[in-house]
């Protein structure tokens, strides 16, 4: 090979090869994985179980970086809270520009549902957090309690524009009917999650959506 066949390899291997990664990007691979593996392991065995040396070992990484991104369990649980809230805002709980009423009201169903199916491990580690937060992670309980504040809320204030736009009863009490769709979501989700083999989720939520849409529509010939 010529000196200059032996430049030129060189250099096309050099354009091929994969950047350098900054050290930005470094830092969020390695929060995210850490997120990642946190939440598998809390959904498997708990909190108390879970220790930071197994997370940064599932993850890839020692337990010194875990507690230099997160300081400590408490800390991966809230930034676990906070990534499922900001995904939950995105498909759930903020539908999209001009959907209200009814419309907002089944948005909520289907977005929920979608969420479970695509995120299946992050449900299950909230769920078994959310059981620890009576317990052992009670300092964190208000985390939960603000969680399922914000999807009542949600729900709530779809039934009350639904109800302006003479879509909804006006005999429905939507406070009442915010808690009692929300109980029902999550006990359907706490079933499946128990034992999805089962429980067909997107056709249970499916059969709750149609339940409520048909029990507060005045379509169904309920007071207006």
């Amino acid at each position: 090979m010529t000196e200059s066949s032996r430049l030129n390899s060189r250099t096309e291997g050099e354009a091929t090869r994969r950047p350098r990664r900054t050290q930005a990007e470094r830092r969020a691979e390695s929060e995210r994985e850490i997120l990642r593996a946190a939440a598998t392991l809390f959904g498997r065995q708990g909190y108390i179980a879970t220790t930071l040396e197994q997370i940064g070992k599932e993850a890839g990484y020692s337990s010194a970086l875990v507690s230099l991104r997160y300081g400590s369990k408490e800390g991966i649980v809230e930034a676990i809270v906070e990534r499922s809230q900001t995904r939950a805002s995105d498909d759930v709980f903020e539908p999209e520009q001009g959907v209200t009423g009814m419309a907002a009201l089944n948005r909520i169903f289907t977005g929920y549902s979608e969420l479970l199916r695509d995120a299946e491990h992050w449900m299950r580690a909230l769920f078994m957090l959310m059981a620890d937060s009576l317990g052992p992670l009670n300092a964190k309980i208000d985390l939960f309690r603000a969680s399922n504040d914000r999807f009542a809320a949600a729900i709530e204030q779809a039934v009350r524009e639904g109800q302006e736009a003479g879509e909804i009863r006006t005999d429905v009490d939507s406070t009442g009917t915010a808690f009692e769709i929300l109980a029902s979501v999550r006990g359907t989700t706490l079933l499946w999650l128990l034992d999805p083999e089962k429980i067909d989720l997107v056709a249970a939520i499916e059969d709750l959506r149609a339940s409520v849409e048909d029990r507060l529509s005045t379509r169904a010939g309920g007071a207006a």
